[in-house]
């Protein structure tokens, strides 16, 4: 068996992550109006149309704040009634431990940014909320389906439905001239260092429970794997 890897080095992948989202708001700092942010800015503006401007507003809406909230509770609850009640608490842990931390880290990248929106509008561009929360949110949603362990059938499909809105936010954001690409690739790499840590948060707070016998599960055997036939 593969022996996985020492918790360390994802600690330090998030780092990393983190890290460079940083520098690249220090970067933004210096050089606000630059090359890159704006033919990006200049291509998108001179493409649009309004039936992929209406696409790209609903992607936006859906994304935003109260939508994830209430998508959020409804994956919660259908964790807890599969049964799953130490994996539903250890997300809890992860997520109580972990957010003040990650709005502190997008605040302060917006601050050392300094940039507003490329609409005008006086907001700190830097980084997207909308991508930071949509890719901390489905992307840890990803690592439950598999954590969980759900028959191939719904596993997979649950996989592409959450990938999706990772996928398509960033640039919808760009497309509706809320942000600049910096602004979402900013978001992108402190929203993947974000998953790795409540990942790693969530197994030590899973492995504390479990030590404790804190909230045992009560599986509901029609959502597990069905066994190896071979």
């Amino acid at each position: 068996m593969k022996r996985p890897a020492d918790p360390r080095t994802w600690w330090l992948a998030a780092a990393v992550l983190v890290a460079l989202y940083g520098v690249l708001a220090l970067l933004v700092r210096v050089v606000p109006d630059n090359a890159i942010d704006r033919a990006v800015f200049d291509w998108v503006g001179a493409g649009n149309t309004q039936p992929l401007d209406d696409v790209m507003d609903w992607i936006s809406w859906f994304t935003d704040l109260n939508p994830r909230l209430v998508l959020g509770a409804i994956g919660i609850i259908a964790i807890a009634l599969t049964g799953r009640y130490r994996l539903t608490a250890a997300t809890a842990i992860a997520a109580a431990v972990l957010a003040i931390p990650i709005d502190a880290l997008d605040w302060l990248g917006g601050v050392v940014a300094g940039r507003i929106r490329p609409n005008g509008a006086p907001f700190l561009a830097y980084p997207s909320g909308h991508t930071l929360g949509t890719v901390v949110q489905y992307g840890f949603g990803i690592y439950l389906v598999f954590r969980i362990g759900l028959r191939r059938g719904l596993e997979l499909p649950l996989v592409a439905l959450l990938a999706l809105p990772i996928l398509a936010v960033g640039p919808a954001r760009v497309f509706t001239g809320l942000h600049w690409t910096a602004d979402i690739l900013g978001a992108y790499l402190l929203g993947g260092g974000s998953v790795i840590a409540l990942v790693l948060v969530f197994e030590f707070g899973y492995r504390w429970l479990t030590t404790r016998e804190k909230f045992r599960d009560s599986l509901r055997p029609v959502l597990e794997p069905a066994p190896d036939s071979s």
